[in-house]
């Protein structure tokens, strides 16, 4: 498989992951909990495509292969 595809499909798992995890602990009602977790999912996901991103941003511009 592609690479950029599996490093899409691991954001995928994390973000949902982390945000079913930070939403398992709160004491709210289901109609709250699947809200917040979409609000996790998505800040998370977004959080992780920056962090990707100037990754690969400083990797070409300090250490050229």
């Amino acid at each position: 498989m592609n690479t950029v595809i599996l490093v899409l499909l691991l954001v995928l798992l994390v973000s949902a992951l982390a945000g079913y995890w930070l939403t398992s602990r709160k004491a709210e009602e289901k109609p709250v909990k699947i809200m917040m977790f979409i609000g996790y999912f998505w800040v998370l996901t977004f959080l992780q495509l920056f962090l990707l991103a100037a990754a690969y941003y400083l990797g070409q511009r300090y250490f050229p292969l």
